[in-house]
C-alpha cells in the first residue's frame, strides 16, 4: 500500500465506505471502546471528550453512546441541509459513528495510566504531576482527538457533497452545538442516575 493510500485511508477512509457498512464498523468499534474504557474507568461523554472518574457507573457510560452518536449525526445532517440538499442521513449516521474509531486508542491506553487523586486536582492542580502515565495519556489524547475531528470532517464533506467557506462554518457550529447538546443531555442523564 502506497503513503498516499495509507494516509486516505486513515482519515478519510469515506472516500471507500460510507452509510449503513461504515455505521456497522463504526459502531462496533464504538461497543469496543466502551467495553475497553469501561474497565479503564473512562466515560466518552462527549463528542470529542473523554474523561477519567473516580466514582464510575457503567450503566452512564453506555447511555452515553448513543447520546453522543445521535447528537453529533442529527445536528451535522441539519448543518448538512445548510450547504446541500443531495444527500442522506445514513451517510452523516455511518460516517459520523466510524469517525469515533481514534478513541479506542484512548480507551486501550487507558489501561496503563495510574489515575491520580482526581478530588483532589481543584484544591493542588500539580497533584497530576504524581502520576508520569496520567500527563502521558493527556499528551497522547490531543492528537487522537485532532485525528477524530478530522475525520468529522471529512465524513461531512463527503458525505453532504459541499465545499468552501459554508462547509468550514458549517462543520465547526454543527461540532461546538453538538457537543453542548451532548453535555445538556447527559448532565440530565446524570441527574437520574
Amino acid at each position: 500500500m502506497k503513503t498516499n493510500e495509507f494516509g486516505s485511508l486513515i482519515f478519510n477512509p469515506f472516500k471507500r465506505i460510507a452509510g449503513w457498512e461504515a455505521f456497522g464498523i463504526g459502531l462496533v468499534i464504538v461497543v469496543l471502546t466502551t467495553f475497553t474504557g469501561n474497565f479503564a474507568g473512562i466515560y466518552f461523554d462527549g463528542v470529542i471528550d473523554m474523561h477519567f472518574a473516580e466514582t464510575f457507573d457503567s450503566l452512564k457510560s453506555w447511555l452515553m453512546i448513543p447520546v453522543n452518536i445521535i447528537s453529533i449525526s442529527v445536528i451535522m445532517w441539519l448543518a448538512g441541509i445548510t450547504v446541500s440538499k443531495n444527500f442522506r442521513f445514513i451517510d452523516i449516521l455511518g460516517t459520523m459513528t466510524l469517525s469515533r474509531a481514534p478513541f479506542l486508542l484512548i480507551a486501550l491506553a487507558s489501561f496503563f495510566v495510574k489515575v491520580p487523586d482526581l478530588s483532589g486536582i481543584m484544591q493542588d492542580p500539580f497533584v497530576i504531576f504524581d502520576s508520569i502515565s496520567f500527563i502521558i495519556i493527556l499528551i497522547f489524547t490531543f492528537p487522537i482527538i485532532i485525528w477524530s475531528v478530522t475525520l468529522m470532517y471529512n465524513a461531512y464533506k463527503i458525505s453532504t457533497g459541499a465545499s468552501g467557506q459554508k462547509l468550514n462554518i458549517s462543520f465547526i457550529f454543527g461540532l461546538i452545538v453538538a457537543e453542548i447538546i451532548t453535555k445538556i443531555i447527559i448532565y440530565q442523564i446524570d441527574k437520574f442516575i
